[in-house]
C-alpha cells in the first residue's frame, strides 16, 4: 500500500489539520497562570519531522529537521512539536501551565515529553501524560516564577497513525 503524504499545519491556538481523507482539530498550545493582573504568556508551537522516528533529527533532511511551522509526513512517521514561551509582561509569572493537546490521529510516543531550556526561577514539575487525562493531552505544570523577558522551550514526540 503506497503511504501518502499529510500536510502538518501549526497554530497557536488555530486549528492543526491532515488531509488523509480525514480532517482533525486540536489547539496546539494553550497556556493558564495563577495570577492574570499585568501578565502576559506569548506561546509559539513549531515542529519537525522525524521520518525513522528514532528520535534523533540529525539523520533527517535539512527540510524535516529544521523546525517550522507547517510539516509534511506520511503515516506512521513522527513529527516533533516544540513550544516556546516567553513572558512578554512587566511581573513574573508564577503557577504557570502549558497546555499540548495531541491531535486524535497521532499518538504519543511515550517517554519523549522534555524539556529544552528552562530559564533560570522557574522549575519543571511533574507533567501529567495523554495517558493520565481525558483529554489525551500533555499538561507542564512550573514552580517558581517566569520572569518578564525570560524564555523556555518544552517538546514532545508523535507518531501519525496509519
Amino acid at each position: 500500500m503506497k503511504r501518502q503524504a499529510a500536510p502538518i499545519a501549526l497554530a497557536l491556538l488555530g486549528t492543526l489539520s491532515v488531509s488523509l481523507h480525514a480532517t482533525l482539530a486540536a489547539t496546539g498550545a494553550d497556556a493558564t497562570v495563577g495570577e492574570r493582573s499585568g501578565r502576559e504568556l506569548y506561546l509559539f508551537m513549531v515542529a519537525a519531522v522525524d521520518r525513522d522516528c528514532d528520535g534523533d533529527l540529525t539523520d533527517e533532511a535539512e527540510r524535516d529537521r529544521n523546525f517550522a511551522t507547517q510539516k509534511t509526513l506520511a503515516p506512521a512517521e513522527c513529527i516533533v512539536y516544540r513550544t516556546r514561551y516567553r513572558n512578554d509582561g512587566d511581573f513574573g509569572i508564577r503557577h504557570m501551565r502549558v497546555t499540548n493537546i495531541v491531535p486524535a490521529q497521532m499518538v504519543y510516543i511515550p517517554g519523549s515529553a522534555e524539556h529544552i531550556s528552562t530559564p533560570p526561577g522557574l522549575w519543571p514539575q511533574p507533567s501529567v501524560l495523554p495517558s493520565e487525562n481525558e483529554e489525551g493531552s500533555i499538561i507542564w505544570r512550573f514552580g517558581g516564577a517566569l520572569a518578564p523577558g525570560e524564555t523556555g522551550e518544552i517538546q514532545f514526540r508523535v507518531r501519525l497513525v496509519p
